[in-house]
């Protein structure tokens, strides 16, 4: 059962979009770090309820403002970020995110849209299923999968350090 699975196409065609160096590094390396860091704040009880609500609001704004373009060269999805802005806007009413989470949050909810798009655009092309995450994170350093996290990180850190330079305070969800 074991040779069954090792030597089936499903296996062969995940192996080798795992060992894929554009797939560590925009998906693999920053779906762990992401899942790490989620489970640290959960666990240490620092992850609110009203937090969670605000993921899941900006999930569903950014999975319902994604949108594919397809062209004869390539087929491209575009995602709207709502989380990030989330983030911007929590900051501007002087309540504090941590880096670090908006990074994870921000990569877990474009990863989920990411993979649900991928998802339903196999099954309308009636493409086989078992290859479904091919492409997810393709671009490597350049896919926003990778980058956008990183920016929304960078923009919470530095709103947030030029809010305390005022003399702020910042109120924790």
């Amino acid at each position: 059962m074991v040779d069954e699975l090792l030597g089936s196409q499903a296996y062969q065609a995940l192996a080798t979009y795992l060992s894929c160096p554009e797939t560590r590094v925009a998906v693999l390396l920053p779906g762990v770090v992401s899942l790490a860091v989620v489970a640290f704040y959960a666990r240490a009880g620092r992850l609110s309820r009203r937090l969670q609500l605000l993921w899941l609001l900006a999930l569903a704004v950014s999975f319902y403002s994604a949108r594919w373009e397809l062209t004869a060269d390539a087929h491209q999805l575009y995602i709207y970020s709502a989380f990030s802005v989330a983030c911007i806007v929590l900051l501007f009413r002087r309540v504090y995110i941590a880096p670090t989470l908006a990074y994870a949050l921000t990569f877990l909810s474009l990863w989920v849209v990411d993979v649900g798009y991928a998802l339903s655009r196999t099954l309308e092309c009636d493409a086989p299923l078992w290859q479904f995450y091919v492409g997810i994170g393709g671009a490597g350093f350049r896919d926003a999968l990778f980058l956008l996290p990183l920016l929304t990180a960078a923009a919470v850190a530095y709103a947030r350090s030029r809010i305390e330079a005022r003399g702020e305070r910042l109120v924790v969800l």
